[in-house]
């Protein structure tokens, strides 16, 4: 339990720190038509970093349900763009 709290406060503080590289990795595969908006360029770092902190509690056996739940939580918040991507994209 105190590991889970330790990695969801270092995944909040560290998502700040990362959100120009997730931006330019995102330029990278969207490209600027396809580019999320502003606001959510913070919410996509924060997903990587909850994603990457329930993938390590759950290979130190915290349990899969808090990996699972980031990455739907990230699926559902990012179902539109994903939607319109993949809908609109060129073979």
């Amino acid at each position: 339990m105190i590991l889970t709290l330790i990695a969801g406060a270092l995944a909040g503080w560290g998502a700040k720190r990362i959100e120009p590289q997730v931006t330019d990795q995102l330029y990278r595969w969207l490209g600027d038509e396809g580019m999320i908006a502003d606001q959510d360029r913070g919410v996509a770092a924060l997903l990587v970093c909850l994603l990457t902190a329930a993938a390590v509690l759950s290979l130190l056996g915290e349990g899969g349900r808090v990996f699972l739940f980031t990455l739907l939580a990230s699926l559902g918040y990012f179902q539109q763009e994903l939607r319109d991507f993949a809908l609109n994209r060129k073979p």
